[in-house]
């Protein structure tokens, strides 16, 4: 059950935040914190859903954490949470490490802090990007991540380019990374990856494109 999943992380919070900094978290705000970590904005919203609930971490391939800036917000909007509490990186390793332990969740991929890192790992790694872009090797490449947040999942545009001569950067192809949601807001099935190579007159000037290089 997804409320037995986040209790064990509650208490892995407050335990780490009693022994390692002396402060009494108090259980409804861990449970919102934890809530957070999973990418919902209360514990409420989190306990309603039933389509994606964090019970299913077994089942997801890909681990994407909450940004700390969305961590920080809802901190803000918790009333009486005491501000002596150290960062929310810090805060998200107690949560983290109790989520994402063996007993929870195993994959062949490390959990990513941002889908930008994922998009960026999962094209170095991919077999088809090395096939078909494999001319560009000597030629630094730069990946431009857009991110989609859809009904079901997130997918994510990688652009790619070049800096030319005349200091232009060119865009010479795309990939595109289908995650389908699984548990929450953080973990994702196995991601479907297509590889698209732009050459003679289909390059394209970024700019164009809308996106800044």
């Amino acid at each position: 059950m997804s409320q037995d999943i986040s209790k064990i992380c509650v208490d892995s919070l407050r335990n780490f935040v009693h022994e390692k900094y002396h402060i009494k978290l108090k259980a409804a705000h861990a449970h919102e914190l934890v809530a957070a970590f999973i990418g919902y904005r209360s514990k409420n919203t989190m306990l309603a859903d039933t389509k994606y609930p964090i019970s299913n971490l077994d089942q997801a391939e890909i681990i994407v954490m909450s940004p700390d800036d969305d961590i920080d917000q809802r901190r803000k909007n918790l009333q009486g949470l005491s501000s002596e509490l150290p960062d929310s990186y810090t805060l998200g390793e107690a949560v983290y490490t109790s989520l994402l332990s063996d007993e929870g969740w195993a994959s062949q991929y490390p959990p990513f802090r941002g889908f930008e890192k994922l998009a960026k790992f999962l094209v170095e790694n991919n077999d088809a990007y090395q096939s078909v872009f494999k001319f560009y090797r000597d030629i630094p490449m730069h990946h431009i991540v857009e991110v989609n947040d859809e009904e079901g999942g997130v997918t994510l545009t990688v652009l790619h380019s070049h800096r030319t001569s005349t200091g232009k950067m060119h865009g010479v192809g795309k990939t595109t990374i289908k995650l389908r949601r699984v548990a929450g807001r953080i973990g994702y099935g196995k991601p479907q990856v297509s590889v698209e190579q732009w050459t003679g007159g289909a390059r394209r000037a970024l700019d164009s494109l809308g996106v800044r290089p």
